[in-house]
């Protein structure tokens, strides 16, 4: 399979049709909606890659067991279309177009916590259904140790300043952003890439595409909501929920960290503050 990847990539301008497209972004950050509009558009290579810098990539594909790695900021990669993009795409620097999907960092550690929690605490999820006031404190306290230990809740920050930017080699914290826009196009070395936040409306997300891809028929619809999820998936987000909002000073920090300070303005930064700390405002 790696190998059918990398032969799409590398003959994708003469074989299949223009430029490669890859959607490229962190997990959880609304990705999969981006790249089936960009697929189902017509676009002759359209992949999607999570990891691209080498340090986060498994040196062989099958060694699935070194996922994750507790050393690392970042979960170890192993998915085809990562060595597809890398080994194709940025090691011999082809052409490329690169949609970048930058979600809120409490979002994606909330979505995280939702598709984890169970795993890492297994009476979790029967506390958090179990509809008593006891068994919710208990849950909530289960979630409070879990996002606020070792849990990844800085991933989207870490991703942009440990995958993004040495992967392909530029700072996108350097270069200004739209925040109101919520949407930056930019050229960097043989590629060319479109920074595009993850809480802009479809319809937005769509615009941008059709002008940055030069393909009309682009139309974003959401897509992955509930992959993965278990059947606690609503208790269990409302138990992350409350367990954030017990910290509103870390919910801050995380907010004004410079990654997230760069693609959203002050107003709306506030308004994630609420969101995450004032239940009113969810």
């Amino acid at each position: 399979m790696l190998r059918y990847f990398l032969k799409r990539a590398r003959l994708g301008c003469t074989l299949l049709g223009g430029r490669p497209a890859i959607t490229y972004s962190a997990y959880r950050t609304a990705s999969t909606a981006i790249h089936h509009a960009i697929r189902s558009a017509g676009v002759g290579v359209a992949l999607k890659a999570h990891m691209l810098a080498p340090e986060n990539l498994v040196p062989r594909v099958r060694e699935r067991h070194r996922f994750s790695d507790a050393e690392a900021n970042l979960p170890r990669s192993c998915h085809v279309g990562d060595w597809a993009v890398r080994l194709g795409i940025i090691e011999p620097r082809r052409e490329a177009d690169f949609v970048v999907s930058i979600r809120d960092p409490w979002s994606v550690a909330h979505s995280i916590f939702v598709l984890s929690a169970a795993r890492l605490e297994p009476t979790i999820a029967a506390l958090a259904t179990a509809g008593d006031a006891v068994s919710r404190t208990r849950a909530v306290d289960l979630a409070e140790r879990l996002v606020f230990g070792a849990f990844p809740r800085e991933l989207m920050s870490r991703w942009i300043r440990d995958d993004l930017a040495p992967a392909l080699a530029w700072d996108p914290l350097a270069v200004a952003f739209d925040a109101d826009a919520g949407v930056g196009a930019y050229e960097v070395g043989p590629w060319r890439v479109q920074l595009m936040r993850a809480d802009i409306s479809d319809e937005r997300k769509s615009e941008s595409l059709r002008r940055f891809l030069g393909r009309p028929s682009i139309e974003v619809t959401r897509k992955n909501g509930a992959l993965g999820f278990a059947a606690a998936n609503d208790a269990l987000g409302a138990i992350g929920r409350e367990a954030i909002a017990r910290r509103p000073d870390a919910v801050r920090e995380l907010i004004e960290d410079a990654t997230c300070a760069h693609f959203w303005t002050p107003a709306a930064r506030e308004a994630l503050w609420r969101r995450w700390t004032e239940p009113d405002e969810r």
